[in-house]
């Protein structure tokens, strides 16, 4: 028990709260849903949504349960920090693998944070060169303008956050803190 104990003590104070983020999401999963009703080629047709792992599995989840609109769910695995707080630059692909069946369709990626804007940015290209997509959208929960490199900017986001490392709610540091139901900001000290 006394461990337990000791962790919760070491957990980051709130940031961003629980009822804050899904407050948040559900305006955001309006705002993509009016997008997506709103375009001629709409046909209440399943929007491909592409959850970029580990860090937006939580938000991608909940996004697509608010959106209330039928959706083909796929997930890739990019990475570019690793156990630091700063991105070395270096996107990690381990496999980048998706169906065919997203040719030509309305697809939106799903990121939990657009920082240097790598790793969007080369997602969004990889899509749009290989699938044809007839919208392609990028939503992230988190966008971090201070530390932009790429010319890329999230289409629908819930939080424009300056230049601290977040954890929580899927974001994680070492693969620790995603459980946490609120967004902290990771104490180096």
């Amino acid at each position: 028990m006394s461990n337990l104990y000791s962790l919760k003590a070491q957990l980051p104070a709130v940031f961003i709260s629980k009822s804050q983020i899904e407050s948040r999401v559900n305006t955001l999963a309006e705002e993509i849903k009016d997008f997506y009703l709103s375009q001629d080629d709409f046909d209440n047709e399943s929007i491909i949504v592409i959850g970029v792992l580990k860090g937006a599995f939580i938000f991608t989840a909940d996004l697509i349960r608010a959106l209330k609109l039928p959706t083909q769910l796929e997930f890739v695995r990019i990475a570019s920090y690793g156990d630091s707080t700063k991105s070395d630059g270096i996107l990690n692909i381990p496999d980048l693998v998706l169906p065919n069946n997203i040719i030509n369709k309305h697809i939106l990626i799903v990121e939990d944070i657009v920082d240097t804007g790598k790793t969007a940015g080369f997602l969004k290209q990889y899509i749009q060169d290989q699938f044809n997509p007839k919208s392609l959208k990028l939503a992230s929960l988190l966008s971090k303008p201070s530390r932009r490199e790429v010319e890329i900017e999230p289409d629908f986001y819930g939080f424009e956050i300056e230049d601290k490392f977040v954890i929580g709610y899927g974001l994680d540091f070492g693969e620790r803190y995603r459980e946490l139901d609120y967004l902290g900001i990771l104490n180096e000290s």
